[in-house]
């Protein structure tokens, strides 16, 4: 799997996602929506496309400050098999602290992700993906 491929099956599962959850975004005034929310639908549709990986969202992260990433996949109990860091964020603004956040955080050992991405869905129909390769 590559940048491309992975970049490609995130579009995807952005697109879905907004097609299976065209209300994801409506709400009474009493409610409003949180990155939180976006993020735990969006890792469902995410784990669809990625066989043989276990996904989990917001894990706390002691070797690296406690610092908790929004979405993995990887195969528990090792680092050898940490595939996909995910952050997610609502504004496009967001992305270059989060691509920083990636490289400093989840690329370096111990954990050594393989590929990392920011995704930013700030609506139905609204959305972007950027996804970085672990060159280290």
């Amino acid at each position: 799997m590559d940048q491309e491929e992975i970049k490609a099956l995130l579009e995807q599962a952005a697109r879905t996602l907004q097609e299976n959850q065209p209300n994801l975004f409506e709400f009474t005034e009493d409610t409003d929506q949180t990155e939180w929310n976006i993020t735990s639908h969006y890792a469902v549709e995410v784990s669809k496309l990625f066989p043989g990986f276990e996904y989990d969202v917001d894990l706390k992260k002691p070797s690296v400050q406690n610092k908790r990433p929004d979405i993995v996949l990887h195969r528990r109990g090792t680092h050898d098999s940490n595939l996909l860091v995910i952050e997610m964020k609502r504004k496009q603004e967001d992305v270059s602290e989060e691509i920083e956040k990636i490289e400093k955080s989840w690329f370096p050992p111990p954990l050594r992700y393989q590929y990392g991405a920011v995704v930013v869905i700030s609506g139905i129909g609204s959305f972007s993906v950027v996804v970085l390769k672990n060159e280290t």
